[in-house]
């Protein structure tokens, strides 16, 4: 896995997750607290198939049994960013995923042979 949480200035509480390789494999309480979302980017560099990017407010999450929270779609060899001025609330924790499959209850089939071709980057405070 490659990700990484880094505080973008001191003077604020803002975080900036950075995973160059998110897949299916669910990223547990990645911030260990609770927080908003504010802004989210997606590179897919899969040219094949779409993605389904997942969004949950929980300290551990799994694909298929636990609701998200935000489900974006981010096309083939697309990018897609959502800013959310006033911040998407998560009151338990931080997880993520993506899958191929939509769904709130659906599990994606993953990525196996696309390892680090999913980039994302989510900032928080």
């Amino acid at each position: 896995m490659a990700t990484s949480i880094t505080p973008l200035s001191s003077q604020f509480d803002d975080l900036i997750v950075i995973d160059t390789d998110a897949d299916e494999n669910v990223k547990n309480d990645i911030t260990q607290g609770t927080g908003s979302v504010h802004s989210i980017f997606i590179q897919n560099g899969i040219s094949s198939t779409s993605i389904f990017f997942k969004l949950y407010d929980a300290t551990a999450a799994v694909v298929g049994t636990t609701e998200p929270i935000f489900i974006l779609k981010i096309a083939a060899s697309a990018t897609d960013h959502v800013i959310i001025p006033d911040g998407m609330p998560f009151t338990t924790g931080l997880c993520y995923c993506t899958t191929d499959q939509n769904g709130n209850q659906v599990a994606g089939s993953g990525y196996s042979s696309a390892s680090g071709n999913v980039t994302v980057r989510i900032v928080t405070s």
